[in-house]
């Protein structure tokens, strides 16, 4: 089989020739350690000064270059975290902080070689009605999506559009999880409004995205931590189910399966998330879900997407700590199809570059159809 092939027939529940290697997404100084070469700007926010729309660019088609290399079988080469105008520029608060496209407050840290959400600027109902969320349909942005499915079509790896649903997105431009939540229940009316405003948004690129032929929607929003859900299920049926089904049924209107991310303990809404109708489940976080469980009680249903440990295997283990982990997702969730090899999270700046060569090289090895 080819890359594609082999992609499609799991996603399929069906044994392909071997299990399928992908990965959520894959941070600047992992492209520029695989392809040799030096990129600027970053994954998250596009921080890249005065050429943020090229930076932006360049990097995800440097993203498809590095997956292809890797031997990936699908890339990630669409994300509504980096899609933009060439107007865009980051807006600083001090040296660190600066608010983004979506208006999140986020700080870089070259220490841990990322940049992460710390605030929202969305603080009261003023706020909310001049708050724009960034438009999917801005010709920038047309431009963009259509420059990289020119690179990409015709090439045998499947592409992978990642957007949002709502929550993740509304939540951080919020200022958090906390404000958010007291919001749910204090001032619904609000909390509904900023959420129903982004999701819109978030329709909109999924809708942009499966026009320009991409193969796959993976939706990204977060739902859970460790110990659970982030907010009450009741609360999550009611605010965000229902904008994941509408990606959902954008992937139904054009012949496209939709993936869901989301980190955590999924146990308590894992029947919610699957019967909207999702086609695979990312990453079943290790030590938080047992991917053999899923396997067993839903792999009937949707294929499952991960879960090498990029916590700690990825970033401090050893050749063979790799191995044995791969093997360990294979002999878990690869039995009788239905099953995608990747990280539990993403190949972030912290992975050591020769453990993803490793990874693939075991997942070639171990995982060829039948299993034994």
């Amino acid at each position: 089989m080819n890359h594609r092939e082999r992609f499609f027939k799991a996603l399929e529940l069906e044994e392909p020739d071997l299990v399928p290697i992908t990965d959520l997404a894959l941070d600047p100084p992992i492209v520029d350690a695989v392809l040799g070469r030096k990129f600027s700007g970053t994954v998250l926010t596009m921080a890249g000064g005065s050429d943020s729309w090229e930076n932006s660019l360049n990097y995800r088609l440097a993203l498809v270059d590095a997956c292809e290399k890797l031997d990936f079988d699908a890339t990630p080469a669409l994300s509504d975290y980096s899609l933009t105008t060439r107007e865009y520029r980051p807006r600083y608060l001090d040296g660190k902080r600066y608010i983004d496209h979506w208006g999140r407050i986020m700080q870089t840290s070259v220490e841990a070689k990322t940049t992460y959400f710390v605030g929202g600027t969305v603080n009261s109902p003023e706020d909310l009605e001049s708050y724009e969320p960034p438009d999917p349909f801005h010709p920038d942005v047309v431009e963009m999506v259509d420059k990289i499915m020119r690179r990409v079509k015709g090439r045998d790896i499947a592409v992978i559009a990642q957007c949002h649903s709502g929550w993740h997105m509304a939540f951080q431009v919020r200022g958090g999880i906390d404000k958010i939540s007291i919001d749910l229940y204090r001032n619904p009316h609000f909390a509904r409004r900023l959420i129903e405003k982004i999701a819109k948004a978030c329709r909109g690129f999924a809708k942009l995205m499966a026009e320009a032929g991409v193969d796959a929607i993976f939706v990204t929003d977060d739902y859970a931590d460790n110990r659970g859900p982030m907010i009450n299920p009741k609360l999550f049926r009611e605010y965000e189910l229902p904008n994941l089904k509408e990606i959902v049924r954008i992937g139904e209107r054009y012949g496209i399966p939709v993936l869901k991310h989301s980190d955590g303990n999924l146990y308590p809404i894992l029947d919610d998330i699957i019967e909207t109708g999702i086609s695979a489940l990312h990453p079943i976080e290790p030590g938080v879900m047992d991917l053999k469980t899923v396997k067993e009680k839903y792999g009937s249903k949707i294929c499952l997407i991960g879960n090498v440990d990029c916590k700690y295997v990825l970033p401090f283990g050893d050749e063979g700590h790799v191995r044995r982990d791969v093997r360990r997702c294979i002999d878990s969730a690869a039995q009788g199809g239905g099953f995608i090899l990747a990280s539990s999270n993403s190949l972030h700046a912290n992975v050591k570059v020769e453990n993803i060569y490793v990874m693939v090289e075991e997942a070639r090895r171990y995982g060829k159809y039948p299993l034994k």
